[in-house]
């Protein structure tokens, strides 16, 4: 472990002293001015393609992790163990507040104040 943290602390130093003994010579104090109009004009879209496959490793990565938090749960309430069960009641109260509160928000025309 001594060995270890050694280690780490000489390729950190030698980092910070390898990167400090090269100076920037030049001056670059030149005023470069950014036209953010220009870069709207240009179509930077991703293709369907490359949007399907994103959308595909999301969903891949989203459906591993639930099947796994599934599964954990189901585990443990097959078991009666006393977190899962607290947990059930806790999203089920929390999801009843939010159901709630979204009845009302659409009844009232939205919670969000308009400045207008």
């Amino acid at each position: 472990m001594k060995k270890l943290l050694l280690l780490f602390i000489v390729l950190t130093t030698l980092s910070n002293v390898s990167y400090a003994s090269f100076p920037i010579t030049e001056n670059n104090t030149e005023l470069t001015l950014i036209n953010f109009e220009e870069d709207e004009e240009k179509d930077n879209e991703p293709s369907l393609i490359v949007q399907i496959l994103r959308g595909i490793l999301v969903l891949a990565f989203l459906g591993t992790a639930l099947f796994f938090i599934i599964r954990t749960w189901w585990r443990a309430w097959k078991r009666r163990e006393k977190w899962s069960r607290i947990l059930t009641k806790v999203i089920l109260i929390l999801g009843g507040v939010i159901a709630l509160l979204a009845i009302i928000s659409s009844l009232s025309g939205g919670l969000v104040y308009n400045m207008q």
